[in-house]
C-alpha cells in the first residue's frame, strides 16, 4: 500500500494502521506470493456460515428422516463454531477463519482500539463509503 501517495491526496491512513500494529501485515502483503496456488484456492472457495451449517443439517435429515431433531454431533457433523472460508488445493482441504487470519497477521482476534487518533475530513471519504460493501456473512 502506498501510504505516501494516499497522504498526498488527503487520505492519511498510515497512523491508523501503525496504532493497530499492522505494519507487519502490510509488509506481508508486499512480499512474494504463489499466484497459481492462490488461484487454485479461490476458484473453489465456499463461505461456510450459519446458513450453510443449517443447510448441511437439513441435507442429512432429507437423506434419513429419522435424524430429525438430532444435534449436529448426533448427525455426524462437526459443531458450528465460526464463519469459515473453505476451499481445497490439490485435494487438501483448507479452512480460513477469523482466528487464522489474526494469527497470520500476528494480532489478537478481539482487535484493539486506540484513542486520540483524529480522523481528517477527506474528499475520498464519500467514495470509500460508497464502494465498501459489507458481505452479509459478516453482519
Amino acid at each position: 500500500m502506498d501510504f505516501l501517495s494516499l497522504a498526498h491526496h488527503g487520505c492519511e491512513l498510515e497512523n491508523f494502521f501503525q496504532a493497530q500494529a499492522l505494519d507487519g501485515y502490510f509488509c506481508m502483503l508486499s512480499s512474494p506470493t504463489y499466484e497459481n496456488l492462490i488461484k487454485h484456492l479461490w476458484v473453489r472457495v465456499e463461505i461456510y456460515d450459519f446458513h450453510a451449517a443449517k443447510m448441511e443439517e437439513h441435507e442429512k435429515v432429507l437423506i434419513d428422516p429419522s435424524l430429525e431433531g438430532k444435534t449436529r454431533e448426533q448427525l455426524g457433523l462437526k459443531p458450528f463454531t465460526c464463519i469459515e472460508i473453505r476451499s481445497s488445493i490439490v485435494g487438501i482441504p483448507v479452512t480460513i477463519s477469523e482466528e487464522v487470519i489474526a494469527r497470520a497477521i500476528r494480532r489478537e482476534v478481539e482487535g484493539s482500539y486506540e484513542e486520540g487518533l483524529e480522523s481528517k475530513t477527506s474528499p475520498w471519504n464519500e467514495v470509500v463509503n460508497m464502494t465498501i460493501v459489507i458481505p452479509s456473512f459478516w453482519t
